[in-house]
């Protein structure tokens, strides 16, 4: 099998098989894969018109996604995914790396009759748009306090579109943000979480316009105070992929969130804000919102790491 390396000149070969997979799992885009590159090289290859992406661990591969565009009860697609499945384990040295991530739930039935055995990774929190815009009702008590009392405090905060002139200032924002975060929380997987993610807010921030991202600042006093960044999954949903608040300045967080969804609402009726990373007080924040739905999503193992061909 041959693989390419995954380069910004593939995202609209990328974009072509994704606009065909249905599913609001937010990984299945060119841009939360490609903003992790530093941490593992990722390559791609056609087979059967299907786009396979890899991602080498080491001396070992794994599929950040299935195959695209998924088609359930096909049998040429389940002969796509096998062969990528032996790729993997013939091409690597530890099978216990071999896997399949984000598999979304309808899809793991399929290979729950196979030899797979599937795992819950993480659960995706899905929005509907207007509501986040609006915070009305008491369940959203909390975040539209803390929205008001901002405007008050700062009345020159504005969300202004992002533009190439604010990259040294968002990374610089980033920067402070983590070592506040680091010095509250002293737990090393967090640490290196946060680690991790400074260079895929690097590279997003970036090359914000070669990979489709939306981006927004707030600036108060002229001065960057937050950012995020964001990218459309399909006609009707938004992915949040990154959002970063100077921590000093209370409400800011639930200011910028409200004001990006008031300019999504009348594009989108729904926003992704991704997973909770296994992060417990990211998973209250987030449920804070009362998503409308919680979309699980799967890693796939071959449990005998034997060969399996659909019927």
């Amino acid at each position: 099998m041959r693989l390419q390396p995954l380069t910004l000149n593939d995202k609209p070969l990328f974009d072509t098989h994704a606009h065909r997979t249905r599913t609001r799992l937010s990984h299945y885009a060119f841009a939360p894969i490609y903003v992790w590159r530093e941490h593992f090289q990722f390559y791609w290859t056609l087979l059967s018109d299907y786009l396979c992406v890899f991602a080498k661990q080491m001396d070992d591969y794994f599929m950040p996604i299935l195959p695209i565009p998924i088609e359930m009860g096909n049998s040429k697609y389940l002969n796509v995914v096998s062969k990528a499945h032996q790729f993997m384990l013939d091409a690597g040295r530890n099978p216990h790396i071999v896997r399949i991530e984000n598999v979304p739930q309808e899809m793991t039935p399929l290979f729950k009759k196979k030899e797979f055995s599937v795992r819950l990774k993480e659960t995706e929190y899905l929005y509907e748009t207007t509501a986040l815009s609006e915070l009305r009702g008491d369940r959203y008590k909390r975040q539209r306090h803390a929205y008001n009392a901002c405007a008050v405090q700062y009345p020159t905060a504005k969300l202004h579109p992002y533009c190439p002139d604010d990259q040294d200032e968002c990374l610089a924002l980033y920067d402070r943000w983590r070592e506040a975060r680091s010095g509250k929380y002293d737990d090393p997987i967090y640490n290196a979480m946060l680690d991790d993610s400074q260079s895929a807010h690097r590279i997003g921030v970036s090359s914000a316009e070669a990979l489709g991202l939306v981006g927004r600042v707030v600036r108060i006093d002229g001065e960057i105070k937050g950012y995020t960044f964001g990218y459309p999954l399909n006609a009707d949903t938004f992915c949040v992929l990154f959002e970063i608040t100077d921590l000093s300045v209370n409400g800011l967080a639930q200011f910028i969130y409200r004001e990006f969804c008031k300019e999504l609402k009348d594009t989108y009726k729904w926003v992704n804000a991704m997973d909770a990373s296994g992060l417990e007080n990211l998973k209250r924040v987030k449920r804070s919102y009362h998503p409308c739905q919680l979309l699980p999503s799967y890693n796939i193992v071959l449990s005998t790491f034997k060969v399996w061909m659909s019927a």
